[in-house]
């Protein structure tokens, strides 16, 4: 939520967050707190309004993760590249660690590999990979990032 002073006191509006057009599955932020808009995101799945070229955030389910740093990982790489430019960005998959350990993901990929390249990215590009675990519990993680965020990068709440 971001604090908007009215009449002498401070009313609280809804943080808005933009979510790309090509988004097939976003996350149900909680419309108390945040204000949904949908437009085409050069990079990445999620920001905040205004700070586009500040803040992104990438969401991916562990298939597609697995296929994005396997198959399509010179496509992905580019974009790694613009994420690195940014203030605040960071990849959030959609399950844990014993997910990918357990190979609950259709790809010949070995789960060493899916992790090293995860890790590659951070120590590449500087960009965290989250482990957010499925989406009941990365939606909350989510929401509670991008109010972070917001006040990192000066939205006043």
């Amino acid at each position: 939520m971001i604090a908007v002073k009215t009449g002498g006191k401070i009313a609280a509006k809804p943080l808005p967050v933009v979510v790309d057009t090509r988004e097939r599955t976003p996350w149900d932020l909680n419309p108390a707190f945040f204000e949904v808009e949908v437009a085409t995101l050069r990079t990445g799945d999620y920001t905040i309004s205004g700070l586009e070229d500040c803040l992104t955030l990438e969401r991916k389910n562990l298939g597609d993760f697995v296929q994005t740093v396997t198959a399509d990982w010179l496509r992905f790489r580019k974009q790694l590249y613009r994420m690195a430019a940014f203030d605040v960005a960071a990849i959030v998959v959609e399950a844990d660690l014993a997910d990918v350990f357990a190979h609950k993901y259709e790809s010949d990929a070995d789960p060493a590999s899916v992790v090293g390249r995860a890790n590659g990215i951070y120590l590449d590009h500087s960009i965290p990979v989250f482990w957010w675990g499925p989406r009941a519990t990365c939606t909350p993680m989510v929401e509670r990032f991008l109010l972070l965020a917001a006040k990192k990068l000066g939205v006043e709440r």
